[in-house]
Order: C-alpha cells, then sequence, then structure tokens
C-alpha cells in the first residue's frame, strides 16, 4: 500500500508540473491543491496519509530539477498541514522558505508565510497574524490584489477572534475595498459575514443585522447556498441577543427547514441550529421538547467530538434545569463545563460556567467569583497584549511600507531627474543636428545654384566658340572661296571667246553653276553669321541635356509644346528640373530597357507641366516607393511644391510615364 501510493504522489506531482508551473498560487487561489485528488480517497486513514507524505517527503531529494523539487517540497509542506503533522510541516515549510530566499521567488515566499499562518491561527494568534501580515505585503507589493485581499480577511478573523473588534473592523474594510473591485463575491460574503459578527459582539445589533443583509447578498451572488444555514444561524443571534425572540427563532427554523436533509449533510451545523433554537425557545418560556433538542444537539457534538459546541451546550443545559428549579442537575452541568473549558482552554466558557457557579453555588459563591475575576482579569491583560503585538506589527508593516515608499520616491525622483537630463541631452543633439542639417541644406541650394550657374556659363561658352566658329566660318567662305570662284568665272568668261556652239554651250553651263555655288555660299555665310543664341535659355541647356543621352541604345526627344519664360522661373525651381530630369534619364536607362523616350514641357494656368514617357518594360511603383531614386525625386519635388504621378502597365508590359506639375505662381 505504502509504495502504491509514494508512487502514485510522485506520478500525479510530475504529471502537475506540465499543466501547472505555480502549484502554490493554485492553492491559495481555490483550485484543490494537487494532492488533494489523492487523499480525497476516503478508504485513506489519518495514518495512510502521513506515509505517503513521509515517502514523498524522503524522495524527493532524488528529484535533480530544482523548480519540480521545490513545487513539491511547497506541496508536501501544505498538505502536512492538512493532516496536522505540526513537526513535519515546520520542518518541510521552513526548507521550502529557506530555498525560496535563495531563488528569491517572492510569490511562493508569501504561499509559505500563509501556510505558517493558518497553522497558527488556532493556537499562537500573535503568530498567525505576524505571518498573515508578512504574507500579505509580498503580495501587495507583487500587486495580487486578490491574495491580498483574502489574506487581509484572514488577519481581520485573528483580530476579532481576540476581541480586537477595531482592528478587526478596520482590516476587513481595506479587504472589502478591494474584493468590490474584484468582484469576489464567496469573499465579500466572509467579510460581511465577519462585521455582522464584530458588530454583534460590540452590542450594535441594527449595524450587525445591516451586514448581515449585505452578506446574504454577496452569498445570493457567490452561489454558495450551502452556506445559507450558517448565516440565517447567525442573524438568529444576533436577534436572540437583542431580546427579539420571535424573529430569532424564525432565523433559526428557516435554517433547519432550508435543505431537509442538514441531519445527516451538515450534522455539525444541524446541532448548532438545534441548541440555539431550543434556547431561544427557553428564554421565550416555550419549554415543550427543548430538553429533548439540547440532549439530541449534545449527543451529536460527543460523537463529532467538537468540545466548543459541547461546552456551550452544557450551559444550555445548566441554564435550562436551573430554570426547572432542579439546581443539583444544573450545577453537574456546570461543572462538567468548567473541567471540559479548562481541558480544551476554552476561555470563553469557562468565564461563563463561573459565573454560572457563583450566582448558584451560594456556599463557594465568592471563590468561584475571585477566580472568574483573576481568569477574566488575565485574559483581559493577554489578550491586551496580543493587541498590542498587533498595533507593534502594523507600525513596523507600515513602517516598512513608509520607507519602501520613500525609497520609491526617491527612486522615482531620481528616475525623473534622470530623464529630464536626458531629454535635454536629447533635445539639444536634435537642435544641433537640425542646425548641421540646415547649415548642409544651404550648402547644398548653394552648391546646386553654383552647379547650375556653371552648366550655364559652360553652355554659355560653348555658344561663343561656336559663334566665333561660324564668323571665322563666314570670314574664310566670303573673303576665301567667293574670291576663288570669283577668278575661275572671269576666266571661264575670258574662255569664251571661242565661237563654236558646242564650247559656248559647255562654258556657259559651267558659269551658271559656279553662279549658283556662289549664291548658296553666300546664303549660307549669312546664316552663319546671325548669332540668335548669344542670349543662352534654360530651354538650351535642357535641349543639351537630352541629346547628351542619344549616344546609347534609347533615342531621346524632347519637345517644348508652349512658349516659357524660363527668366522668370526661380533658379531652385529649375536646378530640381534639371536634376529630376536627369534621375529620370537615368533610371530610363538602367532599369526601363526601352528604346525610345519622349520629354514634353508646358505651360498651363501658371503650371509648369513635364511629361517623361518611355516604351520599356514598366514596373509596379508601390513596389520600389523607397527606391534611392525614386526617393530623390519625391524629395526635389516635394522640395518646389509640386505634384507628381507615376503611371505604368507594370513588370513585362510597356509602358511608364511620369508626370509632374510645379506651380509658377
Amino acid at each position: 500500500m505504502r509504495t502504491q501510493y509514494s508512487f502514485l504522489l510522485l506520478f500525479v506531482l510530475l504529471l502537475s508540473l506540465t499543466s501547472c508551473k505555480d502549484n502554490n498560487q493554485v492553492r491559495h487561489k481555490n483550485s484543490k491543491p494537487t494532492l488533494d485528488e489523492i487523499f480525497s480517497d476516503t478508504t485513506l486513514n489519518k495514518t495512510q496519509k502521513k506515509q505517503i507524505l513521509d515517502s514523498a517527503y524522503s524522495s524527493i531529494s532524488t528529484i535533480q530539477n530544482d523548480s519540480l523539487k521545490n513545487d513539491n517540497l511547497l506541496e508536501i509542506s501544505y498538505q502536512y498541514l492538512m493532516i496536522k503533522d505540526s513537526v513535519k510541516f515546520l520542518c518541510s515549510n521552513s526548507e521550502a522558505r529557506n530555498i525560496f530566499f535563495r531563488i528569491k521567488d517572492s510569490a511562493r515566499i508569501a504561499a509559505t508565510y500563509w501556510d505558517l499562518g493558518n497553522f497558527y491561527q488556532s493556537s499562537t494568534k500573535d503568530s498567525a497574524y505576524f505571518y498573515y501580515t508578512n504574507a500579505h505585503r509580498i503580495y501587495q507589493n507583487l500587486g495580487e490584489e486578490f491574495n491580498s485581499a483574502r489574506l487581509l480577511l484572514n488577519m481581520a478573523l485573528v483580530q476579532k477572534n481576540v476581541k480586537d473588534y477595531t482592528g478587526s473592523e478596520v482590516t476587513t474594510i481595506k479587504a472589502i475595498t478591494l474584493l468590490k473591485s474584484l468582484k469576489k463575491y464567496k469573499q465579500l460574503y466572509s467579510a460581511y459575514n465577519n462585521l455582522g459578527i464584530i458588530f454583534n459582539e460590540l452590542q450594535e445589533y441594527e449595524k450587525a443585522l445591516e451586514n448581515y443583509k449585505i452578506a446574504l447578498n454577496y452569498l445570493e451572488m457567490s452561489g454558495r447556498e450551502y452556506l445559507y444555514p450558517s448565516l440565517w444561524n447567525n442573524i438568529g443571534v444576533v436577534y436572540q441577543n437583542s431580546g427579539r425572540h420571535k424573529e430569532a427563532l424564525a432565523n433559526f427554523q428557516k435554517a433547519m427547514n432550508y435543505n431537509q436533509n442538514i441531519k445527516t449533510t451538515d450534522p455539525k451545523m444541524y446541532a448548532m441550529i438545534l441548541d440555539n433554537s431550543a434556547y431561544v425557545k427557553l428564554f421565550s418560556k416555550d419549554t415543550i421538547g427543548i430538553h429533548k433538542d439540547f440532549l439530541e444537539a449534545l449527543e451529536i457534538r460527543k460523537n463529532l467530538n467538537i468540545n466548543d459546541g459541547i461546552t456551550i451546550n452544557q450551559l444550555h443545559l445548566a441554564e435550562y434545569f436551573l430554570e426547572k428549579k432542579d439546581s443539583v442537575t444544573a450545577i453537574n452541568y456546570a461543572l462538567a463545563t468548567k473541567e471540559l473549558a479548562l481541558k480544551i482552554q476554552n476561555t470563553r466558557d469557562y468565564l461563563s460556567s463561573l459565573k454560572f457557579l457563583s450566582n448558584t453555588v451560594k456556599d463557594s459563591a465568592l471563590n468561584y467569583s475571585q477566580e472568574y475575576i483573576k481568569i477574566n482579569d488575565s485574559l483581559q491583560k493577554r489578550e491586551r497584549a496580543v493587541r498590542n503585538k498587533f498595533a507593534r506589527i502594523r507600525f513596523e508593516t507600515e513602517g516598512y511600507i513608509s520607507e519602501t515608499k520613500r525609497l520609491n520616491d526617491r527612486i522615482l525622483q531620481t528616475s525623473l531627474i534622470s530623464a529630464g537630463v536626458i531629454l535635454i541631452i536629447i533635445l539639444l543633439y536634435i537642435i544641433s543636428n537640425q542646425r548641421a542639417k540646415n547649415k548642409l541644406i544651404k550648402q547644398k541650394q548653394t552648391a546646386n545654384q553654383e552647379i547650375y550657374n556653371l552648366v550655364i556659363d559652360q553652355q554659355k561658352k560653348f555658344e561663343e566658340g561656336r559663334d566665333t566658329e561660324k564668323q571665322y566660318i563666314s570670314r574664310e567662305l566670303h573673303d576665301g572661296i567667293l574670291g576663288k570662284l570669283f577668278g575661275i568665272r572671269l576666266n571661264l568668261d575670258s574662255l569664251n571667246e571661242e565661237d563654236d556652239s558646242e564650247s559656248k554651250s559647255e562654258r556657259f553651263k559651267y558659269i551658271r553653276e559656279i553662279q549658283k555655288i556662289s549664291d548658296q555660299i553666300r546664303l549660307l555665310s549669312h546664316r552663319l553669321n546671325k548669332t540668335s543664341l548669344t542670349n543662352v535659355n534654360f530651354e538650351t541647356v535642357l535641349e543639351e541635356l537630352v541629346k547628351s543621352q542619344n549616344a546609347g541604345k534609347i533615342k531621346f526627344h524632347i519637345e517644348f509644346k508652349e512658349a516659357i519664360n524660363w527668366d522668370t522661373i526661380d533658379n531652385n525651381i529649375k536646378i530640381n528640373i534639371y536634376r529630376i530630369l536627369q534621375e529620370a534619364i537615368s533610371n530610363i536607362h538602367k532599369h526601363a530597357k526601352a528604346t525610345e523616350a519622349r520629354i514634353k514641357f508646358d505651360n498651363l494656368n501658371d503650371q509648369l507641366i513635364i511629361s517623361i514617357a518611355d516604351n520599356g518594360i514598366g514596373f509596379y511603383p508601390e513596389k520600389i516607393k523607397n527606391g534611392i531614386g525614386l526617393s530623390n525625386i519625391y524629395a526635389r519635388v516635394k522640395k518646389i511644391k509640386g505634384k507628381i504621378n507615376i503611371s505604368s502597365l507594370g513588370e513585362n508590359r510597356k509602358g511608364t510615364t511620369l508626370k509632374l506639375t510645379v506651380p509658377l505662381s
């Protein structure tokens, strides 16, 4: 059996890690622990469960995977807590916590503190409060609001149990503030139920009922119907304590009748309601059948070993028999309560039994009264000491939080200053960089202007050289060739003395031809002597640029459809047009695979319209929008505030047209 369950345990643990890396988080978020699947087996007793855990605990050292080992160790520690093996729980919890401190796993450290709080809750209240506080602080720092709220609720319950009602109220309200935003109705029910208990203890019964009413609403929204009897029982107690016995009995009966099978499904709750119902009937003087109810409730509690229930039940029976004038039986029940309460350290019922005996046993009344005062004073001192410890824990925690906040504020302040300095540096860099860019742009503009001027000067010098050459040719034609031709004509005239008709005809023919040549040369001389291009314009520059591209396989044509007054156009526009044309021609050479390209200039409505079309293979403009050539063209078009449109039929089809529109006014 032991080997079988050990193997099953390790198998389940290994399997669980494939679906959940953080078992302690699952446990503390209301999911069943991995080992619950094993321990839910009702055939296993406590000894068998302990054997399984001991085997797993001893085997865990063989696991090489640290993450797997850590998860299992925390899970095993939790299960030791569930079976109330305090020695093994404290040992495994400490071992797990030391590992988590070493690897700085805050969430799992908080889980070990949570388990320690649960361990000490029923015994050492100040220790429970201390560990709950530590766990809460960690979850709060991690921003886990739900776990923070649940731990606040645990802290509030501990405070209530030591009668620190004001502190418990404050802590509960803090938990409610978090839980409302998270819409955690189950925990909100528990919180308002706790407030109801607090105000009942403070004898503020109307406030208690108000909070129980809110708890009832949240219980309905949480879907935990099985808790209705418990809540109605609490409401009945408030009515009972406030002397409204009829309303109290109505709520006890409502709790009893909610579930017809409550006696078998929840015997503990059944015994509590039955005892309370009989007790309120005692005060209402409706004593028929209540003795039987008291005894039935007491028998159930004894069978379930519910000692706190037994003591209160016996006190109720003592009061019942005192009411029936059977003081002997009443005293016996009170003495039995005193003995059991002392054994289980139930101070509340121990004091109640002393108070009852001091009022009932006349000859020992003084002794019982003195003992009551002594125990009550001791209890108050102890509770006061615990409340002071709570206050110190809160103070230290608040001090820690304040120090953490101060450090965080300092870090934030330092971060803001650093961010400010970095921002200033970035701004200075941007300003400096922008200035450099502006300077570069200005230099580029100057360079472009100089380049344009050089192009114009070069073209002008070219034209001047051509004019000089034309004048030279004109002079040569006029002074040389014409002179020689004139001499030839004279010679031929002299030979014209021959009278035969054939010679005359031939000579006349030559003379006429020479005259024709002379006329042609004279006309050519006059044309060459005209210097119409002495004033060079931008149109000539563009024509020369296009003509210079015709040396290759592509034939370029340029056409000016309307007269354009280039002298009125800003040089910056002309420079960028020149560069755009250069880039477009370059792209046609590189990519178009064209045989012909046409460039047209037109002036329409104060807009210069330039069209560059080729018969190449085309392309998809959107695919190469970020190409360097096109980017340069787009940038120059933007600079002169123009608009550009590129249309193409796409790859492997013919034709690409670039249309540029530039405003001139």
